[in-house]
């Protein structure tokens, strides 16, 4: 059982789905440069297709089914397509454009049934990625027997899961009239989860 991602559920849960779908955006955000990256680098995949997905993520958390059902899953089949395969590419940065796209896919999919299951696995999406990236750049071997506990008390990992607890602090303490673009743009962490050039 992944622990940590039952966690956050638990307290996403207490979140209109508004407020989900805004925790949602902001995190697909910050995990968009890794995609961006894996794009300049490897001249796979189309950016501008995560941007506009995210576009209609946040215009939704303001208007209730501004987009009716073809139109989302028409971003769904576009995110798909532009999903790197892992077994594809052998570095790393791959993995970290998987989780960006799997985080967009998975909030349009909320999108259309409202199950916090995604916004769990968007949760933990970025969660992997900070674990994936302390692993490379300390150069951790797997078998290291402490692995967990060494990701686990790592400032990095510790900052991303405060970021998202906080996150769902605020929203729970306030209204859905009260979410504006203002209060987005307050919420909005323009740092990426992680930067990649370390390890570059």
């Amino acid at each position: 059982m992944d622990i940590y991602r039952e966690d956050i559920k638990g307290k996403l849960k207490f979140l209109s789905a508004e407020q989900q779908l805004l925790f949602a955006a902001l995190t697909c955000e910050r995990l968009y440069p890794n995609y961006l990256y894996f794009h300049e680098r490897f001249g796979w995949g189309n950016p501008k297709v995560l941007l506009d997905s995210i576009d209609i993520i946040y215009q939704s958390t303001f208007i209730k089914n501004l987009f009716d059902r073809n139109e989302i899953q028409q971003h769904i089949e576009a995110v798909d397509m532009v999903t790197p395969n892992t077994e594809d590419y052998s570095e790393v940065f791959v993995s970290f454009a998987l989780d960006a796209c799997t985080s967009v896919y998975s909030t349009l999919n909320f999108m259309l049934d409202e199950s916090l299951d995604h916004i769990a696995d968007v949760a933990s999406y970025a969660r992997d990625t900070v674990d994936m990236f302390i692993q490379v750049r300390d150069n951790i071997d797997t078998h290291f027997k402490d692995l967990e506990t060494k990701i686990a008390s790592d400032p990095l990992m510790i900052q991303e899961k405060g970021r998202q607890l906080s996150i769902i602090e605020k929203l729970k303490s306030l209204k859905e009239k009260d979410i504006t673009d203002n209060l987005i743009e307050a919420l909005r962490d323009k740092s990426f989860v992680i930067d990649i050039e370390v390890i570059s």
